[in-house]
């Protein structure tokens, strides 16, 4: 996949104007830092300014009525609990302050007996005091509460009537409905919830009702609070006490609501950003534009003179800056150039017709080797017709058919080098008697790589590499095993034991009356192979344990399968082998037998049908142990792989 290639212009364009978002982006970061800031204190401050005004409300219903009841406590109208308001005095004033201050809850009075006096609450009469309006202090304000003879909750203020100098006389008791202190604390665009007396928790008013939060001491570190599925940032006013009653009131206000003039810094900050970024980035083009175009025109330039090969083209160049001096440079780089072309095919013109002469010198020097080589292979042609030659062919086919007999006994007969080398010195005489002059010459100059070098040095190898010419025949007949084992044949699935006692009964001739044959068959089993190859194993391995035995002696075979390869051990008590000889025991043309009565090849092939098979074939021997014999092991797969 080929790489994104970009213009100058665009890389520039793309650069500077990553420099102008880059600059922009940070302006309008630090600004929205800075405001930002700002704006959430000034948030903060917004909502516990909404708490303490909340809170203030409240604080003002009650302590207006607390300020009412203790002065109303001192009229004189209140001393007339000592006689039960015999006159009922004390009714009227309280149905007449009920009506004038316009009193959200009832009026009550109790003597000291704890007996209700009077009250403006109608249809109520013969009650008692109840426990809890029973106060211990001048003056008490009892938070939301329930009581039998009031319908909903109230909140009450009770003050002792005591007249100075005296006893406790009575209670005066103002209520007021908890309905009322609810309708303040209904949520708008917030949402309040009183806490009372330092609790752990706090009610929670909601336009579906109230529901009790947990609100601990460090109110102020939570940043978010979850109502339903709606996020709340939160306030909490300063503590309020009035006649023992302490409280709290928390504001929450939705996080859309209250960060909205943030949200509106951030829609400024964005048009500004563009106002600013759009203008820069268009100046940005042209600058760009601006600044590549003399690059654009060299570059023209330049491919002009590529598609026209014309050095004479020039780069109009203008002013003084770099890109000036860039265009210069080339320029002259072009006129160089230009001088070196000119220089160059003149000198391509010399080499041309140097070139040709050389070509037709070499076509003669061609003609006169040839003639001369022809020369020398008539010469050759005489050579080998002298009865020397054939001699000499005559000792090389001897040396190949003698090849595995003793060393030396060719040499007995065998004339003197140096008569042949006389010979050969005579036969190039008379090759140089055939030629003229210049072949005389010719083949002076190369006669001693050409003739002497080539006879002479491959007539002493002849005479002193029968070693070599073994080698060479043991690399032939390694060639033809492995040509061999190309052979597929046929593939059957047979039993191999059933091969193996096929053998034995051929080989009974051989070891009859003096051989044990002991059998441990635990194969039993079907095997994917080239049967009859497999059978000239046995054959080979089994003919050679029978030889291993001088006299009397017992050959061993077991069978058996280990995870997916067929196991066939065959093993004699023999004379057994020394290390040396086991190591060259599957070589070609290797035997431990006289002349003439083994080729050396039975178990090189044996090994070559096994590996055929992708088995191995391995032996076990050691002469130094009396009778300990040799043991062959053969593993092949049970299943014939596709490529074998």
């Amino acid at each position: 996949m080929s790489k994104l290639s970009l213009s100058v212009s665009v890389r520039l364009t793309l650069f500077f104007s990553l420099i102008v978002l880059l600059v922009t982006v940070t302006l309008s970061a630090v600004v929205f830092y800075q405001s930002g800031e700002k704006i959430n204190q000034q948030i903060s401050l917004n909502l516990m300014g909404i708490a303490d005004h909340k809170a203030a409300e409240i604080q003002n219903v009650l302590q207006f009525e607390r300020t009412n009841l203790l002065s109303w406590r001192a009229s004189s109208v209140m001393l007339d609990v000592v006689v039960d308001d015999l006159d009922k005095r004390i009714s009227t004033e309280l149905n007449r302050m009920k009506t004038y201050y316009q009193l959200n809850g009832d009026l009550y009075v109790f003597n000291a007996s704890g007996d209700l006096i009077s009250s403006t609450q109608k249809g109520i009469s013969k009650i008692k005091l109840p426990l809890a309006w029973q106060i211990r202090e001048d003056y008490q304000l009892m938070s939301k509460h329930d009581l039998p003879f009031i319908k909903g909750s109230v909140i009450a203020h009770i003050a002792a009537l005591k007249p100075p100098q005296l006893k406790t006389q009575g209670y005066l008791v103002i209520t007021h409905s908890w309905d009322e202190i609810a309708t303040l604390l209904t949520p708008t665009d917030s949402n309040f919830a009183l806490r009372k007396n330092g609790e752990q928790t706090a009610e929670l008013f909601t336009q579906n009702g109230v529901e009790t939060i947990d609100l601990a001491d460090d109110f102020s570190q939570k940043m978010l609070w979850f109502f339903g599925n709606e996020s709340y940032l939160g306030s909490i006013s300063k503590p309020i006490t009035l006649g023992g009653f302490n409280f709290q009131v928390a504001a929450f206000m939705p996080e859309k609501l209250a960060r909205e003039p943030l949200y509106e810094l951030t829609k400024i900050l964005i048009i500004a950003a563009l106002f600013v970024g759009i203008p820069m980035i268009f100046i940005v083009i042209l600058l760009s534009r601006h600044l590549v175009k003399p690059i654009k025109e060299l570059t023209q330039t330049i491919r002009s003179i590529e598609d026209s090969n014309d050095l004479s083209i020039q780069v109009q160049v203008s002013g003084r800056d770099e890109v000036a001096d860039l265009g210069n440079a080339f320029n002259r780089m072009t006129s160089q150039l230009g001088e070196l072309f000119h220089k160059n095919m003149i000198v391509e013109k010399e080499l041309e017709d140097l070139n040709a002469n050389l070509e037709n010198q070499v076509i003669e020097r061609t003609a006169q080797l040839q003639e001369t080589l022809q020369k020398l292979k008539s010469a050759q042609a005489q050579l080998v017709q002298s009865e020397k030659m054939v001699s000499l062919g005559q000792l090389v086919a001897g040396i190949a058919h003698e090849i595995n007999n003793p060393i030396g006994a060719i040499y007995a007969n065998m004339p003197p080098l140096e008569e042949y080398i006389d010979d050969i010195k005579g036969t190039v005489e008379i090759a140089q008697g055939c030629l003229d002059e210049a072949g005389t010459k010719i083949l002076n100059e190369h006669l001693e790589q050409i003739d002497y070098a080539f006879v002479i040095d491959d007539l002493g190898q002849l005479l002193n590499s029968q070693k070599q010419s073994a080698e060479r025949i043991r690399n032939i007949v390694l060639s033809l095993r492995n040509f061999s084992r190309l052979d597929q044949g046929d593939v059957k699935t047979v039993l191999l034991e059933e091969g193996i006692d096929s053998t034995l009964q051929m080989l009974l001739h051989q070891f009859k009356n003096r051989v044990v044959i002991e059998k441990d068959y635990a194969l039993n089993q079907m095997v994917e192979c080239y049967a009859g190859e497999l059978n000239q194993v046995f054959m080979n391995i089994l003919a050679n344990a029978v030889q291993a035995i001088p006299d009397t002696g017992t050959i061993c075979i077991t069978t058996a399968k280990v995870n997916e390869n067929a196991i066939i051990t065959i093993a004699d008590n023999g004379t057994g082998m020394p290390d040396d000889i086991k190591a060259k025991i599957f070589d070609p043309f290797f035997t431990t037998k006289d002349v003439g009565e083994g080729t050396g090849l039975g178990l090189s092939i044996s090994y070559g049908i096994i590996e055929k098979h992708h088995g191995t074939l391995t032996v076990e021997s050691n002469q130094d142990k009396e009778n300990h014999g040799t043991r062959f092991i053969i593993a092949i797969p049970l299943k014939l792989a596709e490529d074998a």
